[in-house]
């Protein structure tokens, strides 16, 4: 199957994903993404794409950059990951894959699932609507990933890890400072986190899902301070970056992160020490 991302096309092998494949083929997927992947990496740049899925994003940043490393610990991401990549000779070389679950400590988790694994949806997070828990993995943080593959510079960071982020952002200061503060773009999941909580506070199934129902049609949020009491030091490790943008290039700041918090349940975030001049939105 021959896609197009933007103005750049691939080959890629759909397998499971047929329909995803499609779908990001057939609209103008993600506009935004992109353009935070043209303005923030250059020919020059090593990438780490953290949750890298079937390498979508893998396969665009090596068009731009000189190096990119993707990472994700899903089986069948993974399997089909390293296809794709093969499949693009052109930029393969260019590419590392790594099949590993960064988290905020080496442990063994299990890997969740909706239905299946390789459908985007595999996350550390116990939900309740989860069906598939089988696969017990074992994470890194991501300091002692870069140790462990010497890898010593990094200019442009992507972790998009269905919910793990709100461990992984805590921890982070080591591994940035070694990289001297890349740019990181970071892919939000603030339902997975509610869905985790609910998880750990009511262990009825039928009334996960009836109260989380209530919440999506009502605008409610049940654990709110529990949520808010999650995040609460979620982006100290972030403190050294000088700019924080949301996806439409809006800047923000992190006394607003701290005051409203729940702001990242509406929008990704990029923090850089590069400026995002508006006319490059």
């Amino acid at each position: 199957m021959q896609i197009k991302l933007k103005n750049h096309t691939f080959k890629i092998d759909p397998g499971q994903n047929k329909h995803y494949w499609t779908h990001i083929n057939s609209i103008d997927w993600e506009p935004h993404t992109f353009s935070i992947f043209d303005y923030f990496i250059d020919k020059n740049d090593t990438v780490l794409d953290i949750g890298s899925w079937s390498g979508v994003l893998t396969l665009y940043s090596a068009k731009i950059a000189k190096e990119v490393h993707a990472l994700d610990p899903d089986p069948v991401c993974f399997s089909e990951l390293e296809t794709n990549i093969a499949l693009n000779p052109s930029i393969s070389k260019k590419i590392k894959a790594h099949k590993v679950a960064i988290y905020n400590k080496a442990q063994k988790l299990h890997l969740s699932a909706r239905k299946a694994y390789g459908q985007s949806s595999s996350s550390v997070l116990k939900r309740k609507r989860d069906i598939e828990h089988s696969l017990e993995i074992e994470t890194i943080s991501l300091y002692e990933f870069l140790k462990k593959e010497n890898i010593t510079k990094v200019d442009f960071i992507k972790i998009d890890v269905e919910g793990a982020e709100f461990k992984i952002l805590p921890t982070l200061g080591k591994a940035l400072k070694k990289c001297n503060y890349p740019t990181l773009y970071v892919s939000f999941h603030y339902h997975f986190l509610n869905e985790n909580i609910y998880h750990n506070h009511i262990s009825s199934g039928f009334l996960n899902k009836l109260l989380m129902r209530l919440e999506t049609i009502f605008g409610f949020l049940l654990f709110k301070n529990k949520i808010r009491k999650e995040i609460a030091n979620l982006f100290n490790d972030l403190k050294p970056y000088e700019y924080i943008y949301k996806t439409d290039g809006t800047q923000v700041s992190f006394n607003e992160l701290h005051l409203k918090p729940e702001l990242i349940k509406n929008t990704d975030l990029v923090f850089s020490n590069k400026k995002w001049s508006s006319k490059n939105l």
